[in-house]
């Protein structure tokens, strides 16, 4: 090989490395989920977690890139956060059947939070799993702060049928924030 080809390679191998100090070849989802979350303390994150990377139809054992992981937990999350909205607007248009605070709960989801959050984490999956650089994991806190304030918003509520959508929004940005983390993700 000369010369010219040897930098040629490792130009290659640093590129497809894309600089994120943590990412790792051939681990399997539940050792990322075990690594990520745990199993004693965290056992329904863990189980969130192999729940998520079992949708790309990953069977138990197959190995993958941590940094496959995480894009995938930052993708589900995007579709949860329109699943979740979807159903927001759809109980904003029967606006008979919505009392005050609770209309304005899900205005304050939807109308901005929501928003917010998706446009973050889309920032998040644009730059994984190949860039783990600077503000990644600033996109994860702020995806989780807009997530989180809508969640305790509609919390306060006596009953919502969105609060249970909204958790689990949460809990699904907080894996693809742990999953971020085993690349190297501050």
């Amino acid at each position: 090989m000369s010369r010219e080809d040897s930098r040629g390679l490792s130009l290659s191998v640093t590129v497809v490395a894309g600089g994120c100090p943590g990412a790792r070849t051939n681990m399997t989802m539940e050792a990322a989920c075990r690594e990520a979350c745990g199993t004693a303390a965290a056992k329904g994150m863990y189980q969130l977690c192999i729940d998520t990377l079992r949708e790309e139809d990953t069977t138990a054992g197959s190995v993958d890139e941590a940094g496959e992981y995480a894009y995938h937990a930052a993708w589900r999350a995007l579709w949860a956060y329109l699943d979740t909205m979807g159903r927001a607007w759809h109980f904003l248009g029967d606006a008979a059947r919505l009392a005050g605070e609770e209309k304005a709960a899900y205005e304050f989801c939807v109308g901005g939070r929501y928003q917010e959050a998706e446009a973050a984490m889309d920032r998040v999956r644009n730059r994984l799993p190949d860039h783990c650089g600077p503000n990644v994991g600033d996109e994860y806190k702020m995806a989780l702060r807009d997530v989180g304030a809508c969640r305790d918003r509609v919390a306060k509520l006596p009953s919502s049928p969105l609060l249970a959508m909204v958790e689990v929004d949460y809990n699904r940005t907080l894996l693809a924030s742990m999953l971020g983390k085993l690349i190297g993700v501050k």
